[in-house]
């Protein structure tokens, strides 16, 4: 059996491809994959959920290299090199001795797997990836590594070969974090799930060291989320120079743009100066200093602006913040929004639903995944057109949401 990629197709495995064409997944946390497939939609690919947190699709080289390059929710790409039935140690060997490892396994490079198990005869994840080294390619002693993602679920085993590299959620811009601080995938998931349009005012009240406001630029400004970092997939065998230049192509056309062009105001403030300090500095090397103003007071001491735009925010809501403080830290939130920022909508993360009604009854949650082990919700109202409707008088429709403001 051959791993499946462009011109391989595999005679007893379910990982089978079309010529010139990858089975792809786009990996995201639990919880984001309707944004993800969004993003993947608008990248020209048709996802299908393959498990939580998990979207396959068909990829041509082209499109494999984009997804790595604009996907902003996903935290990895990989691609299927082989999926196969094994019950014990004779099988799993026997099947993984047949794939072409030197496809996705450059000369100078070791092979990582990382395993795990479910429900299945084979389940010493260490020792399986043992056996895996033994037909394959040995671990690293020194060398740069291809991670090689494994599966086992009911026997089946599926081994996907990482398009991605250092995984997607990793901007090389954010080397500078505050407490608890939200990823970056999911920044980028409060933004689209609520239809943010670039042009719009947005602003964090609580931001931490600043990857909302920075994630919101990037998107308005169309660039590339991750920059330019490099992935794994431009090491492989059948890697396509012309592919990749057309899709390079279109990351130096997006940063050709004018800071500003086309971007609402970006408030981003923190009670916390040395945090905004930081934020500032991450903004810096996401080449979105310019798109952002930076302030630092409390949430009380937000400034009024007209409509339309987003409040999206994730408050605090550790153990250390007693329960009385954050629901008046909340209704302090709620309260500022409709006074200063009536034209706004309302995003807010927070584990506690009865926390988002202080803030304002009308949230209802549109989104549920975990943020530092703790389930939370994405609550969101939208905007209104109309900026301060009268009492009594019906409010507007919602903005339409976002495109993926992908090239």
């Amino acid at each position: 059996m051959t791993a499946s990629g462009p011109d391989r197709t595999p005679t007893d495995s379910r990982a089978r491809a079309t010529a010139g064409r990858y089975r792809a997944a786009a990996i995201c946390i639990p919880g984001l994959e309707a944004t993800c497939a969004a993003e993947l939609r608008s990248l020209g690919c048709k996802p299908k959920p393959a498990g939580p947190g998990i979207l396959e699709f068909a990829a041509s080289a082209r499109q494999l290299y984009a997804t790595n390059v604009w996907l902003r929710t996903a935290s990895r790409v990989v691609v299927r090199v082989a999926t196969f039935r094994a019950t014990d140690f004779v099988h799993l060997q026997d099947h993984a001795a047949r794939i072409d490892w030197s496809r996705w396994v450059a000369d100078g490079f070791a092979a990582r797997f990382r395993v795990s198990s479910n429900d299945s005869k084979l389940y010493h994840t260490k020792a399986i990836a043992q056996r895996l080294h033994q037909v394959s390619v040995p671990p690293s002693i020194g060398e740069p590594e291809q991670l090689f993602i494994v599966r086992i679920d009911r026997n089946t085993v599926t081994i996907s070969a990482d398009a991605s590299g250092q995984a997607l959620h990793k901007r090389p811009w954010r080397t500078e974090l505050g407490d608890a601080p939200l990823r970056t995938t999911m920044a980028a998931a409060i933004l689209l799930a609520c239809g943010w349009q670039p042009g719009t005012g947005l602003v964090d009240p609580f931001c931490g060291s600043g990857t909302i406001a920075i994630e919101a630029a990037l998107l308005a400004r169309s660039l590339p989320p991750g920059g330019e970092r490099d992935f794994a997939f431009r090491q492989w065998r059948d890697f396509e120079p012309g592919s990749w230049a057309s899709v390079a192509g279109s990351i130096a056309t997006a940063r050709s743009r004018d800071a500003g062009s086309g971007i609402g105001p970006i408030l981003a403030s923190d009670r916390d100066g040395s945090i905004v300090e930081a934020a500032g500095r991450n903004a810096e090397r996401a080449g979105v200093a310019a798109d952002i103003e930076l302030r630092t007071h409390v949430v009380s001491h937000l400034p009024g602006r007209s409509g339309p735009g987003l409040v999206a925010t994730n408050p605090p809501y550790g153990k250390r913040v007693g329960r009385r403080e954050l629901a008046g830290l909340y209704g302090r939130l709620g309260a500022v929004v409709r006074d200063r920022l009536p034209g706004y909508g309302l995003a807010v993360l927070t584990p506690d639903a009865k926390l988002a009604a202080v803030a304002d009854r009308r949230l209802r949650s549109v989104a549920r995944f975990r943020h530092g082990g703790l389930p939370v919700e994405l609550f969101h109202r939208p905007a209104t057109i109309d900026v301060r409707p009268e009492r009594g008088q019906a409010e507007s429709a919602p903005a339409r949401p976002v495109a993926g403001q992908i090239p």
